[in-house]
């Protein structure tokens, strides 16, 4: 091997002086070495292709923005040396243009900045698709992250709701046990008719208290993803057909009529049998609370699809404003309709029912005219290929 081929850099011009026109032809289009010249304005004067590659899609007048690290600015700064101003890694990027990281050594000689790096251009796509795919996947779990982080928000509120509400609600009923066992414990000689009438209100309070927390407890179950149906093949008919005989000494505690209404054939169901009660029962228990005596209530259910069986309970109530349908199905959300025997509501049950029912791939919804009644109504699947019921 020549001498010449261990000889300094600046040793070599008088080798090399001769091939100065080939040695820029081929340094011009490499694409493994980036050439840059830029003023100290920021504006390119000369870009080899390796550096026209790095800094594709960037305007001329944003390239020197696009010095990351260290900073043009910072370049422009240092005082002209005979050697480099900057050596080592130089990070190019910017917004609109995918940051990448070259090996490069940066000249000044008075208002010209002089940037030679090289780089296997193939690895770097490689290693900066590798980047891109993980900045995505990183901007995918923050985004997640903010998702579930702003639904922890909603839950926490939802259970200081939960908690206000639940505290208020229950204060009522258990005023009521205190004040009436105080009463029968200091006064023995109270009437035996008269005690059993407190010891009944006692009993009434602590249902009240037990229905409740239940649906406190079925709420949370639900928001928490904690709720899990169990669905089967369900004889519709002979399931509404039991939900109103266990119904029936409720409607007629306040002398309403409980009807049943179906088609001389049904088909089978696809839903969990205690869950589709606990909908029956809140919606029964609602026609109940804000109907009169000597109304009708009726629980009806028909096809109304191959695939799909609409269930429902029409009452002769009071009715429901019209702009208040639209909150019927949110939690602790109440109308201005009050029940007609004062009893208590504490704005959960419909919407548990609004929960089940999407649960179980369903939908629900609420018909209504002011002084004449409502028709809550809900649909589930029906079980395919099965004969219906007579």
């Amino acid at each position: 091997m020549s001498d010449a081929a261990g000889q300094r850099p600046h040793d070599l011009a008088p080798i090399l002086g001769a091939w100065l026109a080939e040695i820029a032809a081929f340094a011009d289009r490499a694409e493994s070495l980036a050439i840059g010249l830029f003023g100290v304005d920021g504006q390119p004067r000369y870009l080899n292709a390796g550096m026209r590659r790095l800094l594709a899609g960037c305007p001329d007048d944003a390239m020197a923005a696009a010095f990351a690290a260290p900073t043009f600015a910072a370049l422009r700064e240092r005082e002209s040396t005979n050697g480099p101003i900057h050596e080592g890694w130089l990070t190019l990027g910017s917004d609109q243009l995918v940051y990448r990281s070259i090996r490069a050594a940066v000249y000044r000689r008075e208002d010209r900045l002089l940037v030679i790096g090289e780089t296997d251009v193939e690895e770097l796509e490689r290693v900066n698709h590798e980047l891109m795919a993980v900045n995505r996947e990183i901007t995918n779990l923050q985004r997640e992250l903010a998702r579930r982080q702003a639904e922890l928000v909603r839950l926490n509120e939802q259970k200081n709701e939960f908690l206000g509400i639940a505290a208020h609600d229950l204060r009522s009923p258990l005023t009521v046990v205190q004040g009436f066992a105080s009463l029968l414990l200091n006064r023995p000689e109270i009437p035996a008719e008269e005690r059993n009438e407190l010891l009944t209100m006692i009993m009434d309070s602590v249902k009240e208290m037990l229905a409740m927390l239940n649906n406190l407890l079925s709420v949370s179950a639900i928001e928490s993803g904690k709720l899990r149906l169990q669905p089967q093949a369900l004889d519709l008919a002979e399931f509404l057909e039991r939900v109103v005989r266990l119904n029936r000494p409720l409607a007629e505690q306040k002398r309403i009529a409980l009807r049943l209404e179906l088609p001389p054939a049904l088909p089978r169901v696809h839903a969990d049998p205690e869950r589709i009660q606990q909908v029956m029962s809140n919606l029964l228990s609602n026609a109940f609370k804000f109907s009169r005596s000597d109304t009708t209530v009726t629980v009806s259910a028909a096809p109304i699809r191959p695939d799909a069986v609409e269930i429902a309970v029409t009452d002769q109530g009071q009715g429901i404003r019209a702009d208040e349908l639209n909150r019927v199905f949110m939690p602790f959300q109440r109308t201005s309709t009050r029940a007609t025997a004062g009893e208590h509501s504490t704005g959960l049950g419909l919407a548990i029912c609004k929960r089940i029912v999407e649960l179980s791939g369903g939908q629900i919804g609420v018909e209504s005219e002011l002084g004449k009644g409502s028709r809550f109504y809900f649909t589930l699947s029906a079980v395919s290929g099965a004969a219906p019921d007579s």
